[in-house]
Parts: structure tokens; C-alpha cells; sequence
């Protein structure tokens, strides 16, 4: 600092707010502003009015959208679904407690957090790209278990074998293919878009593009001077990928197809990203990218994409759709009667868009280390109204049980990783009272909504997958908090944590089963089933007493095999599953030990 300045400013000066950049907020000029001889100016403070939130009520914003949301949860009972819906729905929000970010910079994508020594092993592979798809899409699920790992011998020289093993296949695999061969048949093209449609017929995000420019496409690639922008290409490419996941049947080659589809928009991503723009299609383009970039373990692309979403929904008013008048806290009232039924349908769909985002946004922030890009009080919309949907009531029972069992996970895990970034209570009492109340919320959502029973009963390949990813995304939160209580040998798993693993894996595996369902890809197992597979494999080979060991190997190397089969033809995934393998034959292994002991 220098000196004969007086530090008196309580808040940093206009140039260090706007860089995001430390001030030591002395006058009448900063010690940065005065370095570069920037013009250094303090805006007064602005006085808190009744409408601005305490510290204290700002912690408890999740709080309030939680008991809102029951109301949301009374009103659209199971029953609800097949009769009356004439009960008026209260409307949900969330006033804003911050400044409006539209033009806030985006955080710096930060390094994934593992384990040293998990680093130190994966720095033997020479290829880059190939040592942050296992640190971003494999060892990020380590963060919970990481001290039984590296505690385990044998886990750790299984791990270190299979670095062993990619680098001498990536020293000796095939080059890469052709361009002729890195091309989608125009007839398969056209059928992919023609099934995506057939599913695109409930509240979801609106697709940009006609289906007759989509279907077009394939031909306008082959005239040499038709140049498609960007945005057109990465929607066309990615419905293609999201006709094949949508597709239950068996398709020819169909690693092959994806891996085609991911490499068509990274190769487009650079541009892409150098000349987006705030429109829809935009908006569009980003959320398939990143489901697409997520199949592929490409974490970092899929951040970026979904950052982009965020930056643009905002500037297209999904943060304040429904950021009107009122007095305090008060909660909203129900769509304006003076809108027309179509608008007040769009409103409700980009209601489902929003929250679609914030909970993405918490996935990547509990499965992968990445801040927040949607801050509480940055936002201010209601709930989608179940009574406004555009299309029959029974057709979209699964979806509202989807958004209504997902959201409140959500906002529960929003809630637990604002008390991680806070500090963790180091008092042990009281830290593992803390996840005890967060099991309490998070267990009765499967009983509430009887997602098992609803997964009996769901009749198509989409319900199916939205009674799947409620329970898959439970169990998992279930299995983190269970991992998060505080141990005297923090290399012992606890019991609960490895019942639901247990409990979800089984589930997967009968699920994955099916020919109708075999094909969903590799995302479903890193996003819902890593962390379960680990953590049975570490039981499995770290304790002795396991008493399951018949019954959970046959799991594990029924996920094996499942790995392998997805994978096959998918060269830039290979390295997760050498990784899959060499943990399934070190449970097999500990198992030819055991057996000389047992007799």
C-alpha cells in the first residue's frame, strides 16, 4: 500500500469490481488504478431496504423454495395426474438478493480435484487429452473415497497396471478414420431426426430449426458452396445423437456414429464459441453440446457449453420471467388471466428450461468440482404450473414426477454443497448431525413418489429413463452423504454406502439388461453408477468380513462387460474402460485369495 493513504472506502472501487480483481480500497485512488493510472472512482453503497435480505436469510433462500415446493408436491399427488386439476397451484419464486450479472464474467474453468497420488499415476500417460478425460470423468468420483483408496495396495497396483496398459494401447492404436468413413448416411440421418421429433411432443426445450431445414441438411453438406453456420451444424449433429440414445433398438455400429457425431462439433466448437450469439438457437446448441460432450467424456467442453446456456438463457430473461412487482416476500399469483393459453404454455416451457439449467448446474458441481454459474438470488423464477403443459395430463404425469422428485433432490444438494464451500463443522457431533438431517430430506423422496413402483409401470423408453435418473441421482446423493460422516479409520466404508451401491448397481445392472435399454450409453454409468462401482470394489477388496462377495462380483463384472460392450468401438473412451477392468479383476482376484483361507 502506499503510503500517507488512508484506507477508508468500504467497497471496492468501479475498475476492481468490474475485473473481478482484489482492491485494498484505499483513496483517493487504489493501489491498481494508480499502478496503470486508471481513473478510480467508489460508488456509494447502496442502503438496504426492507426488501433486501440478511446474510442469514440469504443462507436460507434454499430453505424457503424447499417449503414452497411441497405445496407444489401436495397439488400434483399421483392420483392428481388421472383426475381434477382444477385446484389453483401456488406460484413459486425466489425474490433476487444481487445485482443483475447479464455481463458478468464467466469463472475460469478450475482444476479437477483428486487425489495426489492419483495425479502422480496418471501423469505416466503421454497423451493430454487422455489424462484429463480419466481426472475429469473417472478419479473426480474418487474425491469421496479417496482415503480407502490410496490406503488399499491392491486397488492402487490395479490402477497403476492400467496405466500401464493405455499407454501401450494408445502407443499402438489404429490411425484415424477417413473422412468418407467419418461420414452419417443421409437415409439414417433423415430416420434419426424423423424419431427424434416423435419424442420432442411435452414440455422440453424448444428445437430452433424446422424439421425441413434439419432433414435438408445432409444434402446441403455435399453442395461445396453452401456454407452452413456453426449453430446449424451442432444442432444437426447433435439431434442425430439424441435420435440414436432416443432409439431402442439395436443400430448397426452405433459407437462408431457417436463417436463420428462428437468429433463433427469439436471440430465446430472453437468457431462456434468465437461468434456465438444470444439467440435461441444458440441457447440450443449449447445444452446439446454439452449432453453430447458429456457422453464423450469431455467434461471441460461440456462446462463450457453449459456455461454459454447459462450466459444466454440470461440474456434471453429466463433468470426474470417472473420478476414483477410485489410487496416484500410476498409469494406471486398464478399466469395473468390476459395472456392467451399459447403464451402462458411458452412461459411454463421456458419455466422447465430454467430449472432444467440450475439442476445441471448442480450436478457439475457435486459430480466434478466446478463453481456455480447460476449464484442464489441471480434468478427469479416461479415453478412450472402443472395445470398449463400444452398437452393431455397423462402423458405428462412422468415428466412433472420427473421435475418435481428431481428439483427437490436438487435443492437439497444445492443446499449440502453451500454448507461444504462454507466449511464443514469441524466438531464431529454436530457435522454428522448435519448429514443426518440432509439423509432425513433426502429419503423420503424415493417413498413419496414410489419411483421403483413408478419404474414397473412406465410403459415407454422415456419414462423409463425419468423414473431412472430420479433414482440413480438419489441413491448416488444418499451414498455421498453416508461417505461424508466423519470416521476414526477413514479407511472403512460405511455400511449404508455400500448397501445402496449395492442396491444401485443391481438395479442398473437388471435395467441394462433389457435389449431395450442396453444401449443409453456410456454417460449413465460415469454420472450414476462410478462412484457405486468404485465403492463395491473397494469393499470388495479391502474387507475381509464382506459378505456379499459372490453375489456383488457378479455385478461388477456384469458393469465390466457392459463397458466394454458400449466402448468397443469408441476409441477415445477406451482408457475408461482399462480402468473398469483392471478394478473388476482385482476384486476377482481377492477372491482366488480368500477362497484358499475360507477352506
Amino acid at each position: 500500500m502506499s503510503t500517507g493513504r488512508a484506507l477508508l472506502a468500504t467497497i471496492s472501487c468501479g475498475r476492481c469490481q468490474s475485473k473481478k480483481i482484489r482492491c485494498n480500497r484505499v483513496t483517493p485512488r487504489c493501489d491498481r488504478c494508480e499502478a496503470t493510472g486508471a481513473e478510480c472512482t467508489y460508488l456509494p453503497r447502496k442502503p438496504r431496504t426492507k426488501k433486501q435480505r440478511t446474510e442469514t436469510s440469504e443462507n436460507g433462500v434454499l430453505l424457503e423454495v424447499l417449503e414452497r415446493l411441497r405445496c407444489l408436491e401436495e397439488h400434483c399427488g399421483l392420483d392428481t395426474f388421472v383426475g381434477n386439476q382444477d385446484n389453483e397451484v401456488d406460484s413459486m419464486s425466489i425474490s433476487s438478493i444481487e445485482e443483475n450479472t447479464r455481463n458478468a464474467t464467466l469463472p475460469e474453468t478450475p482444476t479437477t480435484i483428486v487425489p495426489p497420488g492419483i495425479r502422480d499415476i496418471i501423469s505416466r500417460i503421454k497423451d493430454e487429452g487422455s489424462q484429463s478425460m480419466l481426472l475429469s470423468s473417472v478419479f473426480c468420483h474418487l474425491q469421496q473415497i479417496q482415503s480407502c483408496f490410496l490406503e488399499n495396495e491392491q486397488c492402487f497396483c490395479a490402477i497403476t497396471s492400467a496405466m500401464s496398459e493405455i499407454q501401450f494401447m494408445q502407443d499402438t492404436q489404429p490411425t484415424e478414420p477417413s473422412e468418407e468413413e467419418l461420414s452419417i448416411p443421409k437415409d439414417l440421418a433423415r430416420q434419426l431426426i424423423d424419431y427424434y421429433y416423435g419424442f420432442c411432443n411435452f414440455e422440453s426445450f424448444k428445437m430452433p430449426l424446422e424439421k425441413s431445414f434439419l432433414t435438408s441438411i445432409p444434402d446441403l453438406l455435399e453442395i461445396p458452396h453452401v456454407q452452413l453456420d456453426c449453430t446449424s451444424q451442432i444442432i444437426y449433429y447433435t439431434t442425430l445423437y439424441q435420435g440414436i440414445v432416443l432409439k431402442p433398438e439395436a443400430l448397426l455400429k452405433r459407437g462408431t456414429l457417436i463417436h463420428i457425431l462428437y468429433q463433427k462439433c469439436v471440430s465446430l466448437s472453437e468457431d462456434w464459441l468465437k461468434n456465438i450469439k444470444d439467440t435461441p438457437a444458440d441457447f440450443f446448441a449449447a445444452l446439446t453440446l454439452m449432453s453430447l460432450s458429456l457422453e464423450c467424456c469431455n467434461i471441460d467442453l461440456s462446462w463450457k457449453a453449459l456455461a454459454q446456456a447459462c450466459r444466454i438463457s440470461k440474456a434471453l430473461g429466463l433468470f426474470s420471467m417472473d420478476e414483477t412487482p410485489s410487496e416484500g416476500d410476498k409469494q406471486l399469483s398464478t399466469e395473468p388471466e390476459s395472456l392467451p393459453p399459447q403464451a402462458k404454455v411458452e412461459r411454463n416451457r421456458k419455466r422447465f428450461e430454467f430449472w432444467h439449467i440450475l439442476r445441471t448446474d448442480s450436478l457439475f458441481r457435486m459430480c466434478y468440482g466446478k463453481p456455480t454459474l447460476i449464484p442464489a438470488g441471480s434468478w427469479k423464477v416461479n415453478f412450472p404450473d402443472p395445470t398449463v403443459n400444452g398437452v393431455s395430463h397423462e402423458s405428462s404425469r412422468f415428466i412433472h414426477i420427473h421435475f418435481i422428485a428431481s428439483m427437490r433432490l436438487t435443492l437439497i444438494v444445492m443446499k449440502y454443497l453451500d454448507w461444504v464451500d462454507r466449511g464443514k463443522d469441524p466438531d464431529p457431533v454436530s457435522h454428522d448431525a448435519t448429514i443426518d438431517s440432509f439423509i432425513n430430506e433426502v429419503e423420503p423422496i424415493l417413498l413419496d413418489w414410489d419411483v421403483e413402483g413408478l419404474l414397473q409401470v412406465a410403459t415407454n423408453h422415456l419414462e423409463i429413463w425419468f423414473c431412472v435418473d430420479v433414482l440413480f441421482s438419489t441413491y448416488k446423493m444418499l451414498i455421498v452423504l453416508y461417505q461424508s460422516k466423519k470416521s476414526e479409520q477413514s479407511y472403512i466404508l460405511p455400511s449404508q454406502a455400500v448397501e445402496i451401491s449395492r442396491k444401485s448397481v443391481k438395479i442398473f445392472q437388471s435395467l441394462l439388461a433389457s435389449s431395450a435399454n442396453a444401449l443409453w450409453g456410456v454417460s449413465i454409468l460415469l454420472l450414476h453408477q462410478f462412484t457405486a462401482f468404485f465403492i463395491l470394489c473397494l469393499d470388495i477388496i479391502g474387507n475381509p468380513e464382506h459378505a456379499n462377495l459372490e453375489e456383488d462380483l457378479v455385478s461388477i463384472s456384469w458393469i465390466s462387460d457392459y463397458a466394454e460392450m458400449v466402448i468397443k468401438e469408441r476409441v477415445e473412451l477406451k482408457p475408461v474402460m482399462v480402468i473398469i477392468k483392471a478394478l473388476a479383476t482385482a476384486c476377482q482376484q481377492t477372491k482366488m485369495i480368500r477362497l484358499p483361507r475360507a477352506a
